[in-house]
């Protein structure tokens, strides 16, 4: 075996999702928000469209800022918010 071959070449670093490396940029895409969050890209577009997460569109491309996604994560997580009345099943209104 030839020493000149069992040498590797050393591994090239390829570009890593930010989210990955805890180093966050200052605009957010809609994927970007929903990874954070761990939630559907559905929930992030109604939370746009409504208003509660303001956000900027540039071509097809929507951004928020990331202390705007913060802020919206922290009201989503408030536990002082009423729950919603009249989703409890009559049948089931006994146990809560």
């Amino acid at each position: 075996m030839n020493p000149a071959r069992a040498v590797q070449e050393p591994q090239r670093e390829t570009e890593s999702n930010p989210l990955d490396t805890g180093m966050l940029p200052r605009w957010l895409s809609v994927n970007q928000i929903r990874k954070m969050q761990r939630c559907r890209r559905e929930t992030v577009k109604l939370a746009m469209d409504s208003g509660e997460l303001p956000f900027e569109q540039r071509g097809r491309i929507r951004y928020s800022r990331l202390s705007d996604v913060i802020r919206w994560e922290e009201r989503r997580l408030q536990p002082d918010s009423e729950p919603v009345a009249g989703l409890i099943h009559p049948d089931l209104q006994e146990f809560v």
